[in-house]
């Protein structure tokens, strides 16, 4: 790959809209750019290239095969299919990897829930399509093959996976021992391997599963023992059985596992051949039994990939939208709230950069997951909800984060922030259901004894309270959002002057739930502290031209003027307008200040300037190199809040820049391909800064915050569409050039049709609304029960 030919964007991808696709031209991506197959129980993470691993449940302790994180050569192994040509003796991989032989033709492509290879040599087209399925926890292997030269083909198809052992870390540190006593059996009677985990004091042995490989028909040969099948000094790219053109159907009593299955087929000219392979689970041989039987039903397949595709089109049709901006409607109707879903099922747990072996549920990564997810699965949100509140203890603190499946025992580092973000949760939930019901129900705490999920919150909001500083903002205790500020309270003293603001967003969204349940004097109580804390952020955080991040230790604030290094912080201008705390001549004057300061043609810096001996040369604030992480990084995260504070200043050119100049494939745009390296269709953590020499390099995609606040920014604040006690808030805040724009938002099981109209190019402002063809008096639409459809039309000025 040559210097100019590695940045050819038009060279790597393009989309698919109709399709919901992103498809690939080149396997040589500057890293695995992946995708997540998933039934909610079977996960499959796989590359562009095939490279990926497949998990039951817990990447930690049911990880099903290997995947070599961080070694050379890159994104190995994976579910990976051979072909091997009979008479040229020659073989080749439809996913490229790992096999590296030039093709004659190649692509792929993600889709929702699946993704497709397809490559030829020889005269031999096939079409490889992986997916996970509703109706077994398997991941389905769809090949199809066809014959398109003129002489008959004698070929053999090699499946292979590599299975791990189960317990990643175990692994790694004890695999000397534990490989002794794992096992794989060929079933003769099913045509299936069957792979047994069962190593002493493992963490739940009667949970976990037995893994089956097998196909729709019986295998010519098979492989349990990884030596056997690759062979000595060799790897998945020239495995010893494919270069000799045949498995030693051998199985495996303690050793290093593989499935590995071989299917000779002979292909006339012309005719297409379709070979389906199955690696599942369950939990004992009679459930393999049916498993097998199910899947080698003719329709299974078939029934199987349309109900993924119909689930996706239901989902997504939640909300659609037509907008000038190409960029921003596809991100808008298909990416963002693919990869929001993603990580509202895995947290932070388990990509191509998180190893999935430390991190379980995060508690304030999911709370703020949750908030995308409501429209789209209410239900599922009001369980996750429950999940975390069951991790409060009675006086308001919660577990930092927790591990629901593996059952180890969790975190218990107290933060300033993490108790606070169930509040906006809730809310939202009661906003976008019109129902008080779910702030009654019950939910045990973590140190026991149980409360209603609205005593929980009051409890979150007692603990900060009864938690204040010298200077009256809350503690930092552990660290608030910012994790690196663990070094400004270490003596326990520190104050976080954003948490403050965070405390204020939660005091107005809990003062108006007691309001509308009839609690006048809890709602009074909460706007009392609420303006409080206000004063002090108005008077003591203010520094003149931005607001103050912190209270350090030893009285100093952090995040002012006087300092040559981490004078303005991100965080602290956006939340003191999305608190509503900050006076408007203060709020005009921070976010004009993070437009000065901290605005990068790359997006918004976190702080600056970057530290690097601050506050003290032998103990500096952060061990992060300038421009990288935490200091001096584009924390994609944090840009989104000043999206929406620039929203809520009407300021709507503003905050579309910084929306747009973050859409992942215009920032790649930007950056060049080969710097920014991450996925062109999902949003990354952080870029590095400008500070450092590799600006623009993108970090930690797929999970991250950044998706779920992304997706609210856009739809909830620059279209303007929010969930409301009342009805459906018509709020937009739009670029001057945006003269259009449509939406179709499902809103308590009626569909609105909104149509934007924005002639005379405003920022923000409303002149008229027409639902059905009548003049409202207000942006809110009131939900009328029983109506279906509604049609709305919205002229600004």
């Amino acid at each position: 790959m040559n210097l100019q030919d590695r940045n050819n964007m038009e060279s790597y991808f393009y989309f698919k809209d109709e399709e919901r696709e992103v498809c690939f031209k080149r396997h040589d991506t500057p890293t695995p750019w992946i995708n997540y197959l998933t039934n909610g129980t079977f996960h499959t993470i796989l590359s562009q290239a095939g490279g990926g691993l497949a998990f039951y449940r817990s990447p930690q302790i049911w990880r099903i095969s290997r995947y070599r994180f961080f070694h050379l050569p890159t994104d190995r192994p994976g579910p990976y299919i051979y072909i091997r040509d009979g008479a040229l003796g020659e073989y080749w991989s439809p996913a490229y990897e790992p096999v590296e032989k030039k093709l004659d033709s190649w692509s792929s492509a993600h889709g929702m829930g699946y993704t497709r290879f397809q490559a030829a040599k020889d005269g031999v087209n096939s079409e490889l399509t992986y997916f996970v399925g509703e109706l077994e926890n398997s991941l389905i292997w769809n090949l199809k093959i066809k014959n398109n030269s003129s002489k008959t083909k004698q070929l053999s198809i090699f499946a292979y996976v590599e299975f791990g052992m189960m317990e990643f870390m175990r692994e790694l540190q004890w695999q000397c021992y534990n490989k002794h006593q794992v096992s794989v059996e060929y079933l003769e009677e099913w045509g299936s391997l069957v792979y047994k985990y069962g190593v002493e004091m493992q963490p739940k042995p009667d949970e976990t599963p037995l893994v089956y490989f097998t196909a729709d028909r019986i295998p010519d040969g098979f492989d349990g023992d990884r030596e056997e099948f690759v062979g000595s000094y060799r790897s998945e790219a020239n495995p010893n059985a494919i270069e000799q053109g045949s498995c030693s159907n051998s199985t495996l009593a303690g050793g290093d596992p593989c499935g590995a299955l071989q299917f000779n087929i002979s292909l006339d000219p012309g005719e297409e051949q379709t070979l389906n392979i199955f690696l599942g689970t369950g939990m004992t041989e009679e459930d393999i039994r049916k498993s097998i039987e199910n899947s080698r039903r003719d329709t299974f397949v078939e029934e199987s990939f349309i109900k993924l595709k119909e689930n996706w089109e239901s989902y997504l049709g939640k909300l659609q939208c037509t907008l000038p901006d190409k960029e921003t409607e596809r991100m808008v109707n298909t990416w963002n709230p693919y990869q929001a879903q993603r990580n509202f099922l895995f947290s932070r747990n388990i990509s191509f950069y998180a190893t999935g072996t430390f991190r379980g549920v995060g508690f304030r990564d999911t709370s703020q997951d949750i908030l995308s997810q409501i429209p789209f699965d209410i239900n599922a949100s009001k369980d996750k909800i429950k999940l975390l509140l069951g991790q409060q203890y009675k006086d308001g603190h919660v577990n930092h984060y927790f591990f629901p499946t593996e059952g180890w025992e969790p975190v218990t580092t107290i933060h300033s922030d993490d108790h606070l973000w169930p509040v906006w949760s809730v809310w939202s939930v009661v906003m976008e259901s019109g129902d008080l019901s779910f702030l009654d129900e019950k939910v045990t705490y973590y140190d026991g004894g149980e409360a209603a999920i609205y005593e929980h919150l009051q409890k979150a909001l007692e603990y900060t309270k009864s938690h204040l500083g010298p200077n009256g903002f809350p503690l930092m205790l552990r660290s608030d959002w910012n994790d690196q500020l663990f070094r400004v309270c270490r003596k326990g003293k520190g104050e976080s002057i954003w948490t403050s603001m965070q405390y204020g967003v939660m005091l107005t969204k809990m003062a108006e739930l007691a309001r509308l349940m009839g609690k006048i004097e809890d709602a009074a109580a909460f706007m009392s502290t609420f303006q409080q804390q206000k004063e002090l952020v108005n008077s003591i955080a203010w520094d003149g031209k931005w607001f103050r991040r912190a209270v350090m230790d030893d009285g100093r604030f952090l995040g002012t003027d006087e300092h040559d290094q981490a004078k303005i912080w991100l965080n602290a201008q956006t939340w003191a307008v999305m608190s509503q705390m900050a006076d408007k001549d203060k709020s005009f004057a921070a976010m004009n200040s993070v437009k000065e300061m901290l605005d990068t043609e790359l997006g918004i810096k976190k702080i600056h300037p970057s530290i690097t001996d601050f506050p003290d040369p032998k103990d500096p604030l952060t061990n992060y190199n300038p421009g990288t992480g935490e200091n001096g990084a584009v924390f994609c995260h944090a840009n989104t809040w000043a999206i929406i504070a620039e929203c809520l200043l009407g300021r709507g050119d503003i905050a579309y820049k910084y929306y747009r100049q973050l859409i992942p494939e215009i920032a790649m745009k930007k950056a060049g391909v080969w710097r920014y390296k991450a996925e062109p269709y999902v949003y990354a953590s952080n870029l590095f800064g400008p500070e450092s020499d590799r600006f623009g390099l993108a970090n930690v995609s797929w999970l991250s915050g950044t998706a779920a606040w992304m997706y609210i920014a856009v739809t909830q604040y620059m279209l303007g569409i929010r969930s409301q006690w009342e009805g459906l808030l018509i709020d937009p805040c739009l670029p001057v050039q945006w003269k259009q724009a449509k939406i179709d938002r499902k809103f308590r099981e009626c569909n609105y049709e909104i149509e934007i109209i924005n002639e005379s190019g405003v920022k923000k402002g409303i002149m008229s609304i027409e639902v059905d063809g009548e003049i409202q008096t207000s942006n809110i639409i009131k939900h009328k029960n029983g109506r279906e459809r509604a049609v709305v039309k919205v002229i600004m000025g």
